[in-house]
């Protein structure tokens, strides 16, 4: 039996004098997963992710962007027992009632510099010090599913 955790009213943030924010962890899956023998990430096709981020308040937010590969041009550098870890930062000043997005297009620009088309997966971590709106499209040659993300207050 395990024992029922507890519920704290504050966060260890606020507890440490740092100011809270919120943290959102989105999933993204970029380029081409061509036809081949033995393991592959994902099923072969072209696969494209496109991460919104909506500052529906009144004031200017800063959105800090992690990307935390684990498919990195084809190369399955997380999987167990080996894992991924942050490759690129970002950072941008959204003003208020603005939208911004980053797609593979982007995502690719961070992490090597340029567009590319080899298969790359993993997650982007979005940290503000409040509540944005946050959306993924994920979209293969036949398919397109659009997925609201829920962030957690830390």
């Amino acid at each position: 039996m395990h024992p029922t955790p507890s519920v704290q009213t504050e966060s260890a943030a606020t507890r440490d004098g740092a100011a809270p924010h919120f943290s959102y962890s989105v999933k993204f899956v970029c380029g081409l997963q061509p036809e081949a023998c033995g393991c592959t990430p994902v099923r072969p096709g072209r696969y494209a992710t496109q991460i919104s981020i909506h500052n529906q308040s009144s004031e200017s937010v800063t959105v800090r962007k992690r990307l935390i590969p684990v498919v990195l041009g084809g190369a399955p550098l997380g999987r167990e027992p080996g894992f991924g870890s942050s490759r690129a930062e970002d950072s941008i000043e959204l003003p208020p009632h603005t939208a911004t997005l980053d797609d593979c297009c982007r995502i690719a620009e961070l992490l090597f510099g340029a567009a590319g088309s080899a298969l790359t997966i993993g997650l982007m971590e979005i940290t503000v010090p409040r509540d944005v709106s946050v959306t993924a499209i994920y979209t293969t040659d036949r398919a397109i599913d659009v997925m609201p993300v829920a962030g957690i207050q830390a």
